[in-house]
């Protein structure tokens, strides 16, 4: 047995992990009750996907006029087909509007955007809020949390829910364990407490190719399930075209996409020869409305295209963009807005610069299961924000979901004050036997320390990049799947518990989820496209 042992125990009534803005809201809400909080974090406050952005603004959509209500509920039905919670819908459109306000209190300075374009895959247009500045947002939320007095942990990551079943034999929340890592040591905290919200955002960091920050890998969704909380829609991942050169990792604007004039190869091949002329043009104009992949239009085949020509030449970067002169002589806001930031803020010209694009893992339509109150299977542990699988179904509404994590966090701090107004003990103390029995269960005979943490998670990402992209075949996730079970028979998770070599298995057992979510849903829906065998696409 590795010589792994709890340093201390400490004890509090809600345990917050996460300080992206759906931990940060819950935190603020949590204080406003009065509630004692402990908030723990892999990265400094103010971190996650919500403040990983890479554009101008970032919007949040709430709920207009007392007419808005049922085409709020028509636009989310639409996209979500059938895929997600008609309560937590609910939850959310008599919420969103209130709850924006949530913002401010962890150190936005929101604005509403003054025009009327609906959100991306609404018909409607609806009140919209926007965001920016988020290095001074992040710095604020700091000042605030400290203001608070609220105790804090970072360079934290969690690894393990201790639960017990009650007299209905449903798991019921006792306590967490974390690594906190402390001048370059890594010491290990059991945190006693009844209730629990993980708001450790989604999975994209799984994919090499994501918009998320790099500690963001999804391995709390196995720690859920481990203690007893249901996944679901995990397959439903929006990918979004982003910019690979001239540089890496930025946000590419789709609407752009309506002036262009051809996509190549890197070597200058023109990769929809097979289109009419017009029939292309019609393709970039329609594929130019929405940003995230969505088999749901027939522009669609622009996405898939651009994935099959990667997946057969994988030494290819992205597909490159040829712009007309006109796209800068588009006065409109919603183009010089953009273009003004990409140059000035940015430094990519779209008509000076060789430019390529991939698909990039974007916003995570799956997570755990949760009720309306944010509250999962596992009494006293919720999921607010991505983790969770919320509003969202086969596809996602632009703007909801900052609007979510918002709703989320008041409501899930009500059933919280609900929980702990029952009063009922914890009787579970967690033992250095308890503690020798979680580490067991890591425990790999087989293992070989020649595969670091740092390689396993590299090599998942490489993985999950070219066969659970886009363009989905049975051939691919089969063999993709069997690729990461070899991985999980060769890695040793505890010869690497320094460098996060527990919290990236769990980041394995999480993409094994997804791969098998993927395999199981047989057709292409929304956000999840799978090539049925004896199908082709051309």
């Amino acid at each position: 047995m590795y010589p792994i042992s709890i340093s201390h125990h400490i004890e509090t009534d809600l345990l917050i992990v996460g300080t992206g803005i759906a931990g940060l809201a819950s935190c603020v809400e949590a204080n406003a009750k009065q509630i004692r909080t402990v908030l723990i974090s892999k990265a400094p406050i103010g971190s996650g996907a919500s403040y990983f952005p890479l554009k101008a603004t970032l919007g949040i959509q709430v709920t207009g006029d007392k007419d808005d209500q049922a085409k709020f509920k028509e636009d989310i039905d639409r996209v979500a087909q059938g895929m997600n919670n008609p309560k937590i819908v609910q939850a959310y459109i008599e919420d969103s509007a209130q709850a924006v306000e949530l913002l401010e209190r962890i150190g936005f300075r929101p604005w509403k955007r003054n025009d009327n374009r609906p959100a991306c895959f609404a018909k409607y247009a609806r009140p919209i809020y926007l965001i920016n500045q988020w290095k001074e947002a992040a710095e604020r939320a700091k000042q605030i949390i400290e203001q608070q007095q609220t105790e804090y942990y970072e360079n934290a990551t969690l690894l393990h829910i201790v639960v017990k079943p009650n007299e209905s034999q449903q798991n019921v929340v006792q306590g967490a364990i974390f690594c906190h890592k402390t001048s370059g040591e890594m010491q290990y905290i059991f945190c006693k407490t009844s209730q629990i919200i993980l708001a450790t955002g989604g999975i994209a960091g799984l994919y090499k190719d994501n918009l998320y920050p790099a500690d963001v890998i999804g391995s709390s969704h196995y720690i859920a399930q481990q203690a007893g909380a249901k996944l679901t829609n995990l397959e439903f991942i929006q990918f979004i075209p982003s910019f690979v050169e001239p540089k890496y990792k930025v946000l590419f604007g789709e609407h752009t996409l309506k002036y262009v004039t051809k996509v190549t190869d890197s070597q200058g091949n023109d990769l929809f020869a097979h289109l009419l002329p017009e029939d292309f043009k019609q393709m970039m104009r329609d594929r130019s409305d929405y940003a995230p992949f969505s088999v749901d239009f027939n522009c669609v085949e622009f996405d898939l295209v651009m994935m099959k020509h990667l997946l057969e030449n994988p030494q290819e970067k992205g597909v490159y963009l040829h712009y007309s002169a006109d796209l800068y002589q588009d006065q409109e806001e919603f183009y010089t807005v953009y273009l003004n930031w990409l140059n000035n803020e940015v430094g990519i010209h779209l008509l000076r610069d060789k430019v390529a694009i991939a698909p990039f893992a974007h916003s995570c339509n799956g997570g755990i299961v949760i009720d309306d109150y944010a509250e999962s299977d596992v009494k006293g542990l919720f999921a607010v924000g991505e983790v969770s699988s919320c509003i969202e179904g086969a596809n996602r509404l632009g703007g909801n979901s900052v609007g979510g994590s918002l709703v989320f966090a008041k409501r899930a701090i009500k059933r919280i004050l609900q929980n702990l107004a029952q009063n009922s003990p914890l009787t579970t103390t967690f033992s250095a036997q308890d503690w020798e029995n979680y580490l067991a269960t890591l425990v790999n005979p087989q293992g070989d320390e020649s595969l670091s943490a740092s390689q396993l998670l590299s090599t998942i990402r490489e993985l999950m990049a070219r066969f659970a992209n886009v363009y989905r075949t049975t051939e691919n996730l089969t063999a993709l799947l069997d690729s990461l079970k070899m991985l999980e028979q060769r890695y040793q998770p505890l010869a690497f518990h320094q460098h996060q070599g527990i919290e990236i298995y769990y980041a394995l057992k999480t993409a094994q989820a997804v791969v098998n979510a993927m395999l199981q849903r047989e057709t292409s829906l929304g956000s999840h496209f799978r090539l049925k065998e004896n199908e082709s696409f051309a």
